[in-house]
């Protein structure tokens, strides 16, 4: 799993991202918070780690804030006991939580539970030139041949787009008005992301350009 671990206590942080790693997954830890989110709105992620207590923001703030941008699993440390505090989270969107002071081992088995969860999900797959893709639906994640590759959330969007028009040319303006925020709404910022789409692919001909119309998916979906 790709994780992003956000944790203000250095020895902690140090600590959890070297036994994540020694589990196979993909870390990138962080201190703070504002770091972190930056992060994440540039990469996808299947889980996020945080801790409740941040220096500089809001612990609940940080959970909206990725929540309103992903469905990515979300696991909380916190040092919060009884109930209503865990509630609470769990009805901001956190899937589950771990209270400080923890064990180690108790980190690694909730891991591995969302990594079976994740294996369990709905996937959108799809093939070119030999090239098998996959797009777990609620991490939005995307591998080509079983290895993740690197997408942003508005590149996996962009390409779920396209993929469910199959041989259909769909115009910059079709691709905004699906994909972007307002805030990005003009032209050529497309044919920026198209480009980074195929560059971290290593597929140039996955998405074509029809000139003077749009784009147009090349690959085969499969049910």
């Amino acid at each position: 799993m790709r994780i992003l671990l956000l944790e203000d206590e250095k020895k902690i942080n140090d600590m959890l991202t070297l036994y994540i790693r020694q589990e196979g997954h993909t870390v990138k830890s962080f201190l703070h918070a504002e770091d972190a989110l930056k992060a994440f709105a540039m990469e996808g992620y299947d889980l996020v780690i945080s801790d409740l207590m941040l220096d500089g923001m809001q612990g609940e703030t940080f959970i909206s804030r990725i929540r309103n941008q992903s469905d990515a699993y979300i696991i909380v440390l916190t040092a919060k006991v009884g109930s209503e505090p865990k509630l609470s989270l769990l009805r901001k969107g956190v899937d589950d939580y771990i209270t400080k002071p923890f064990a180690i081992d108790e980190v690694l088995l909730k891991l591995r539970n969302i990594e079976r969860r994740i294996e369990r999900e709905h996937t959108d797959r799809f093939t070119h030139k030999g090239d098998i893709y996959a797009i777990k639906e609620k991490t939005n994640r995307i591998t080509r041949n079983a290895v993740s590759v690197n997408l942003n959330p508005t590149e996996i969007k962009i390409i779920r787009f396209l993929m469910k028009h199959p041989g259909q040319t769909l115009s910059r303006d079709q691709i905004i008005g699906h994909c972007l925020s307002e805030s990005e709404a003009f032209d050529r910022i497309v044919d920026t992301y198209i480009k980074n789409i195929r560059r971290k692919l290593a597929d140039k001909d996955l998405i074509e350009t029809v000139y003077g119309e749009g784009y147009r998916f090349k690959g085969v979906r499969h049910a």
